[in-house]
């Protein structure tokens, strides 16, 4: 069965690098978060990136967006999965079993259970954090991702049958939708574990956001252009995830998933203008080579940092004690390392086997990467 939505003319050729440039930036921003949230606690750094957990959702409808783009009329089901797997399974299976021998030199036990979910891609569907989080806590995320690509076939089939009114009143919906879900169970719930757990991490509740990056992606497919600039775009998601932090810090926060719902809109904002700029020749430093090789990066970044992570606080158990100058010194030089393991597994096993796993069918080159965008380093609560 053919999966492909039309392009408008003009567009077809067009290689949106940018968007992989994004994605380190999002990326960094969770790894940052962790760091500095569980290595080190830095006042009013460590407060500057509590809301890093946000880099979920940007990969989330960036996810959407280029997945939605990158689609062409002779796309079968068949392919897509195969695609879908060969880019995200490799890696996530290496880290699961990396997972292993790091639990058991830092006296951890090891669940079957947890194990099983994680290896299954199920985790997310099971409200229990210490199987969400279970293993390499972060690959939680590929649980909702296994939900959106077993999904988007049926959606990319009903979404492009819509106009452009019918796209953006569907964007609306979608973005109205999300807030008022993450809001009410916000207030009906206890904050904690069993909240965090419906608009955090369950994926029916999470594939709004990739709906979202998909109907955007056909409005720019259906030659809308955002006239937002994108240092504009930019700085309005800065300032809105400021306000937010602001919010936290005099004691208000919204919430899991009620902050990702405010956000949501800017970060899609971002995105548009981005392709925008990319489409129209503009956005240069996004596409620059060095900072679109680290984009892609960024998914090896993402599924590695975090055992980095688990093992450097269990070697280094008073690194929260020494002074701020030490600790900036230490959590930066954390991400620096954590960056360089993310390009050696990025090089040496993530490329290589996906190439393998992809099969000798030649692709087109604009499809092959672009679709590197569109793997989900995401975040951890």
């Amino acid at each position: 069965m053919q999966l492909g939505v039309p392009h408008a003319a003009g567009v077809q050729s067009i290689k949106l690098h940018s968007l992989t440039g994004l994605r380190f930036f999002a990326a960094l921003l969770v790894v940052v978060h962790h760091t500095f949230r569980d290595l080190v606690d830095v006042p009013g750094v460590s407060d500057m990136v509590w809301l890093g957990t946000v880099g979920v959702s940007f990969f989330f409808a960036l996810s959407g967006f280029v997945l939605t783009w990158s689609l062409r009329p002779a796309d079968t089901k068949r392919a897509f999965y195969r695609r879908r797997f060969a880019r995200v399974y490799p890696l996530h299976f290496l880290t699961l079993l990396l997972a292993v021998p790091f639990f058991l030199f830092e006296g951890k036990g090891i669940d079957a259970g947890q194990l099983v979910a994680a290896g299954g891609l199920l985790q997310a569907w099971i409200p229990d954090s210490n199987v969400y989080f279970g293993m390499n806590a972060p690959s939680w995320s590929l649980s909702c991702e296994a939900l959106f690509y077993a999904a988007f076939p049926f959606l990319a089939a009903r979404l492009a049958c819509l106009g452009r009114p019918g796209l953006w009143k569907s964007l609306a919906a979608v973005l109205s939708l999300s807030l008022v879900i993450a809001g009410t169970v916000t207030m009906a719930l206890t904050p904690g574990d069993e909240a965090r757990f419906w608009v955090y991490i369950f994926p029916p509740f999470r594939i709004l956001e990739f709906i979202a990056g998909c109907l955007l992606a056909l409005l720019v497919k259906s030659g809308w252009r955002s006239p937002v600039p994108l240092p504009v775009a930019a700085l309005s998601a800065v300032v809105a995830y400021a306000l937010l932090t602001a919010g936290n810090r005099a004691g208000h926060p919204l919430g899991n998933g009620v902050e990702d719902a405010v956000i949501l809109p800017f970060m899609l904002l971002v995105i548009a203008s981005a392709a925008t700029a990319n489409i129209s020749g503009k956005g240069r430093f996004l596409s620059h080579p060095w900072v679109v090789r680290l984009g892609e990066w960024s998914f090896a970044l993402y599924l590695t940092h975090w055992l980095l992570l688990e093992l450097m606080v269990h070697l280094d158990p008073g690194s929260k004690a020494r002074s701020v100058p030490l600790q900036l010194l230490e959590g930066g030089t954390f991400v620096l390392v954590a960056v360089a393991v993310s390009a050696a597994a990025f090089t040496w096993f993530e490329k290589p086997l996906e190439k393998r796993l992809r099969g000798r069918r030649p692709r087109p080159a604009r499809v092959e990467a672009e679709e590197k965008a569109s793997a989900s380093p995401s975040r951890v609560g």
